[in-house]
């Protein structure tokens, strides 16, 4: 087992000494200010390039979503004028005849009176 007999205050003392030297390497120069700012720069610029990047393609994507709409926009025109036709009495009246129903005959028709009713002509 070894045993070291040097004094603490002797080893602070070197503690201290590489910690004053360590600082001196810490200190910026004329050279590494210009590297720090070249490479904030540089950071700024990759920042700036991805936000035009991502704006730009959000554009497109709205683009296309506009595009979108309109085609959906004129389905549901083309869908509500379909409706409008096969909702309307002559061709509800064409489809009956060619699933062979007809007008009934006055002999055919029953009326059913429902006693107790109130007057709704009033």
């Amino acid at each position: 087992m070894a045993v070291r007999s040097e004094q603490i205050p002797a080893l602070l003392g070197r503690v201290r000494l590489r910690r004053i030297d360590l600082s001196r390497y810490l200190k910026l120069d004329g050279a590494r200010y210009m590297l720090l700012l070249a490479l904030i720069c540089c950071l700024l610029s990759v920042l700036t390039l991805l936000q035009s990047g991502l704006v730009a393609r959000m554009n497109y994507e709205l683009v296309e979503l506009r595009q979108q709409q309109v085609q959906l926009t004129r389905e549901y025109s083309q869908l509500q004028e379909q409706l409008a036709r096969v909702q309307s009495v002559e061709a509800r009246l064409k489809r009956a005849a060619e699933l062979g129903f007809r007008q009934p005959t006055p002999d055919q028709l029953r009326y059913v009176r429902i006693p107790n009713l109130p007057n709704l002509d009033e």
